[in-house]
C-alpha cells in the first residue's frame, strides 16, 4: 500500500473513532446510553481499518441489575399499600378500638344508673357508632382491593406492551446484525425496555447467538422469543395466565416485580386483615348478643339481640337489630322490674371490653410490624440496585475526562495522518517536477 493510501486509511479510521467520541460526549447524560468504542485493526497490506464499533456493557451485571430492579418494584408496591392500610386502620376516624372504648365507657357510665333513659340512649348511640366504624373500615378495605385489582390490570397491560416492543427490537437487531450494521442504539433501547419490564415482573433474560434476547418468567414460560411475544392476562376467576402462540398456561403469582408485590399484599396482608376484621365484628356482635340473652330489659323481658349481621360479610353489614331501642338493653340480671338499680348483666358486658379492644390493637400492631419490615426490605433492595447501577455505569457510562483525553489523542493522530498525506503529496509533486 502506498504512503498516500496508508495515511488515508488512518484518516478514515480515526474519523470513525472521533465520531464515536463525539457521540459519547453528546449522550453523556442520556439514560440507558452505553458508551461506544472502536476497535482498530492493522491491514496486512499496510494501513489501518475500524473493524468494529463496540457497545461497552456487561451482560452479567445488567441481568443482576434487572433482578434488583424487580425486587425494588416488588417492595415498592407491597410497602406502599401495607403502609397505607396500617395508617388507615390506626386513623382516629376509623380506629375500631376507639369506638369500642367509647361504647364501653358509655356502658360504665350507665352502670351507675342503669334505668336512666339518657344514659341508655348514649349506650345505644355508641353501639351504632361501633357498627358504623366496622362498616366504614370494611368499605375502605373493599375499595383498596378494587384499586389493587385495577392496578394489576394496568400492570399486566404494560407488561404486554413492553414484551411486544422488545420482540420488535429483537427482529430489527437480528436483521441489521446479519448485514454487519451497528445496532448499539437499538440494543440500548431494548435494555431500557427490559429494565422497565423487570420493574413490573420478574424475568430471566438469555442472549442468543443471533443478537436477540429470549425472556422467560420465573416458572419458565416464554414471554419473548425472537420476534414473537406472549400475552399475559389476569382475572379474579382464572388468576394470572400467559398465552404464547396457541398455548395458554397458568402463571404463579409468587414472583418479584411490582406485580408480585401487589399479589403478595392481597394474599398476605389485605385478605388476612379483612378476615380478622370480620372475625372481630362477629366476636363483638356474638358476645354482646349472648350477654343480652342472659339478661332482662326495662320491661322484664329477656334481652333481644343488640346486633345483627350477614355471616358472609360481618364487618360490612353489622348493625343494630331492627326496632331495637334503649329500653331493650338488658342490663338487669332479674326479670323483676322493681329492681331498678340492678346492673349485674351490664357489668358482665363490661368484662368483654379488654379482650375486644386488645384484639383490634394487636391487629394494627401486627400491620405496623409488617409495614416496617417492608420498608426495611425496600431500603435494602434500593441500596443494592444503586450499587449495581454504579457497577454497570462504571463500564457503560461516559466519563467526560476520559473522552476528552481520547479526543485530544485522536485529534493528534488525525493531524499526523493529515501531515503524512500532505508530505506524500509534496513528494509526489516533487517527483513530477523532475520530469
Amino acid at each position: 500500500m502506498s504512503m498516500i493510501s496508508t495515511a488515508a486509511s488512518g484518516l478514515s479510521a480515526t474519523q470513525v473513532v472521533l465520531n464515536a467520541i463525539s457521540n459519547n460526549v453528546a449522550n453523556s447524560e442520556t439514560d440507558g446510553y452505553s458508551r461506544r468504542t472502536v476497535t482498530l485493526t492493522s491491514v496486512s497490506t499496510g494501513g489501518v481499518t475500524a473493524s468494529s464499533i463496540n457497545r461497552e456493557t456487561s451482560f452479567y451485571l445488567q441481568t443482576q441489575s434487572w433482578d434488583s430492579t424487580s425486587d425494588v418494584g416488588y417492595y415498592t408496591s407491597y410497602s406502599e399499600y401495607t403502609t397505607y392500610l396500617e395508617e388507615l386502620m390506626s386513623s382516629d376516624s376509623l380506629d375500631i378500638s376507639t369506638s369500642l372504648t367509647t361504647f364501653y365507657s358509655a356502658l360504665e357510665e350507665a352502670s351507675t344508673s342503669p334505668d336512666d333513659d339518657s344514659l341508655r340512649t348514649a349506650v345505644l348511640t355508641d353501639a351504632e357508632a361501633v357498627a358504623d366504624a366496622f362498616n366504614s373500615l370494611a368499605g375502605y378495605l373493599d375499595d383498596i382491593e378494587t384499586e389493587v385489582e385495577s392496578q394489576v390490570g394496568t400492570t399486566v397491560d404494560s407488561i404486554n406492551d413492553y414484551a411486544s416492543q422488545i420482540a420488535e427490537l429483537n427482529a430489527q437487531i437480528v436483521k441489521l446484525q446479519s448485514t454487519g450494521s451497528d445496532t448499539s442504539s437499538l440494543e440500548d433501547s431494548r435494555d431500557s425496555l427490559i429494565a422497565s419490564l423487570s420493574e413490573l415482573v420478574e424475568v430471566d433474560v438469555t442472549a442468543q447467538d443471533d443478537g436477540s434476547y429470549t425472556i422467560t418468567l420465573p416458572q419458565g414460560q416464554t414471554l419473548v422469543s425472537g420476534s414473537s411475544s406472549g400475552t399475559m392476562d389476569w382475572s379474579e376467576d382464572d388468576g394470572l395466565t400467559l398465552t404464547y402462540g396457541t398455548q395458554t398456561t397458568s402463571v404463579s403469582e409468587d414472583m418479584s416485580g411490582s406485580l408480585g408485590g401487589l399479589f403478595a399484599f392481597v394474599s398476605d396482608v389485605l385478605e388476612p386483615t379483612q378476615e380478622a376484621l370480620a372475625d372481630l365484628a362477629t366476636q363483638v356482635a356474638d358476645e354482646l348478643n349472648a350477654v343480652q340473652a342472659t339478661g332482662y330489659d326495662l320491661d322484664g323481658e329477656s334481652g333481644a339481640a343488640l346486633f345483627t349481621y350477614d355471616a358472609d360479610d360481618p364487618a360490612g353489614t353489622i348493625s343494630i337489630s331492627d326496632d331495637f331501642d334503649s329500653d331493650d338493653l338488658a342490663f338487669s340480671s332479674s326479670s323483676d322490674t322493681s329492681e331498678t338499680g340492678n346492673n349485674d348483666n351490664l357489668l358482665t358486658m363490661l368484662d368483654l371490653a379488654d379482650d375486644q379492644e386488645s384484639t383490634y390493637t394487636a391487629l394494627v400492631t401486627k400491620l405496623g410490624l409488617v409495614s416496617s419490615q417492608a420498608e426495611a426490605s425496600l431500603e435494602t433492595s434500593t441500596s443494592l440496585q444503586s450499587t449495581l447501577a454504579d457497577s454497570v455505569s462504571s463500564i457503560s457510562g461516559v466519563n467526560l475526562d476520559e473522552e476528552a483525553a481520547n479526543l485530544v489523542l485522536y485529534q493528534n493522530i488525525y493531524s499526523a495522518n493529515s501531515k503524512v498525506l500532505t508530505v506524500a503529496d509534496e513528494l509526489f509533486e516533487t517527483v513530477l517536477d523532475m520530469f
